[in-house]
């Protein structure tokens, strides 16, 4: 009955956790995959299954990837590491990875939380943000990603008239008529700030 009820419990935490669970063997190939994968990358879990995890992580963070799962193979659990991955729509996600070592099991064990919007925050050029509210910031969070409005008022617990009207003010303040107006002022201030960053 407790071996039982711990096996019940190692299922549902693989099926149900927001997190992503990849069992990797010891050539870097994965095993199996939690349903969550889907929802951070977009690859339907048997998307992943036979496949060399390396192919999936953005080609410049490949080499620290690879050293990464030397330490995990050698047997040190490691926490706390970050790479991206590039989703199927072709954008980055980042990831912070736990992982260790199954020896028994000869597999590798990882955790990955999706930090993508930790990031895309840090990221935001501060000029543009001084202009909105602190809801009217949330709503923004969201409207930089490929969420509906309908997306944005149910992860906000707003009604979709509330958030249709906070978009329409964001775009007023900014001068633009739609998102992709918006992505290109984004993305033109964002690129000005990396180029004085990078005269300094």
């Amino acid at each position: 009955m407790k071996k039982e009820l711990s096996e019940d419990l190692v299922v549902a935490s693989f099926d149900y956790s927001p997190d992503a669970i990849f069992l990797v063997n010891q050539q870097g190939r994965i095993r199996q995959v939690s349903p969550a994968c889907e929802d951070i990358f977009g690859y339907a879990p048997g998307d992943f299954v036979d496949q060399f995890i390396i192919d999936f992580v953005v080609p410049a963070d490949q080499d620290a990837t690879l050293q990464e799962a030397k330490e995990v193979l050698a047997g040190r659990k490691r926490v706390g590491f970050e790479n991206r991955y590039r989703h199927k729509d072709g954008s980055d996600v980042y990831v912070s990875w736990s992982a260790r070592w199954l020896e028994h099991e000869q597999l590798r064990v990882g955790v990955a939380r999706d930090v993508t919007e930790f990031h895309r925050r840090k990221a935001m050029p501060p000029t543009l943000l001084a202009v909105l509210a602190p809801y009217e910031r949330k709503v923004l969070d969201l409207l930089l990603t490929e969420a509906t409005e309908k997306q944005i008022a149910e992860q906000l617990g707003l009604a979709v008239s509330t958030t249709h009207s906070y978009i329409t003010g964001i775009f007023r303040k900014y001068g633009v008529r739609g998102r992709a107006g918006l992505m290109s002022l984004w993305l033109k201030h964002l690129s000005g700030d990396i180029a004085r960053t990078g005269d300094k």
